[in-house]
């Protein structure tokens, strides 16, 4: 059930708690790329997503239930403008060091994923323990359907790792489709992920 789950975009305030709940649901992610420091991800994730505050905060979301941020999304275009490499990476080696700094923008760049003209990339799809499996995801993806509509986009494509059955079965029961699979030596030996499957979602 997703009653009472609302959708909005995010606003600075949000940052703290946005990247509380990706550093928890993407523990295994954080642990990879910051090793021993990973305390400081939570931080670090918050001043990156910061930099994106002037431009006001474009493709983040948040789902919000009873007043209280419990979830959190990414919806990218193709054309949309990256996150300044430069000013994350000096963040993060703020955080860091020299050498945990560059590993962690490194392991974490693994992650983005390219996607055509006529899509939406949905990702950073990420919920607070506490109300998982109470529709938050659901009305978080549902949303992401009306932000395409408005984009004139014609799909929505995820990525997710093929031993997630839980997150796949979820996208399966709303509607998305396995495209391909995809293998990677690199993050397996970096993140533990080897393979990773696309699935995407045709908008009428």
């Amino acid at each position: 059930m997703s009653e009472g789950v609302s959708v909005r975009p995010a606003r600075p305030e949000d940052l703290g708690a946005m990247a509380a709940i990706l550093v928890e649901g993407f523990r295994h992610h954080f642990e990879a790329a910051f090793k021993e420091r990973v305390d400081r991800a939570e931080r670090a994730l918050a001043r990156v997503l910061a930099l994106e505050t002037p431009r006001g905060l474009p493709g983040l979301y948040v789902a919000e239930l009873h007043g209280q941020v419990v979830g959190t999304m990414a919806l990218r275009r193709r054309e949309d403008a990256d996150i300044p490499t430069l000013p994350s990476t000096g963040i993060f080696v703020g955080e860091l060091g020299l050498f945990g700094g560059l590993r962690a923008m490194f392991y974490l760049s693994l992650l983005d994923q390219p996607c055509g003209r006529s899509d939406v990339y949905v990702a950073d799809v990420a919920v607070a323990g506490p109300v998982r499996r109470q529709g938050v995801a659901q009305a978080m993806l549902a949303h992401a359907e009306k932000i395409a509509h408005l984009w004139k986009k014609h799909r929505l494509v995820l990525d997710v790792e093929a031993r997630n059955e839980a997150a796949r079965q979820l996208y399966r029961r709303l509607g998305y489709t396995e495209e391909r699979e995809r293998r990677s030596l690199l993050t397996r030996w970096l993140l533990g992920i080897e393979t990773w499957v696309r699935m995407y979602k045709r908008l009428t």
